[in-house]
């Protein structure tokens, strides 16, 4: 029984201590590092993936160049998407919208992916 007492005053005592320490500076500590972690990471993908976005880009006249048949279909491709967007455009501005939500969206997404 004079067990119990002493066991009661101690968890009294240690509520008391628990109630008196404040939880916010140590989470804020925590989720300070976790933010910038998270921030790190998303940077270094991002920086990584446009490099790779670049050098693709880069690299592509080069690969095209041995298909003579394929680039002339890619550019006039290319320009065709061009002129039907312009088009679409001038006929109805709203199209312009689209292709730009799109865009955003796609980009947002991308963005926003956990690595």
């Amino acid at each position: 029984m004079r067990d119990e007492e002493n066991y009661g005053d101690l968890a009294r005592l240690f509520a008391a201590e628990d109630a008196k320490l404040e939880a916010a500076p140590f989470t804020a500590g925590v989720m300070k590092r976790v933010r910038r972690q998270a921030l790190i990471r998303q940077l270094t993908v991002g920086a990584f993936g446009f490099l790779g976005a670049v050098i693709a880009l880069l690299q592509l006249p080069e690969l095209l160049s041995a298909f003579v048949g394929v680039d002339h279909t890619v550019t006039s491709a290319l320009a065709l998407a061009r002129t039907e967007i312009n088009e679409a455009a001038t006929s109805n501005p709203m199209w312009l919208a689209i292709i730009i939500g799109a865009s955003l969206s796609i980009a947002a997404i991308s963005m926003t992916e956990r690595a």
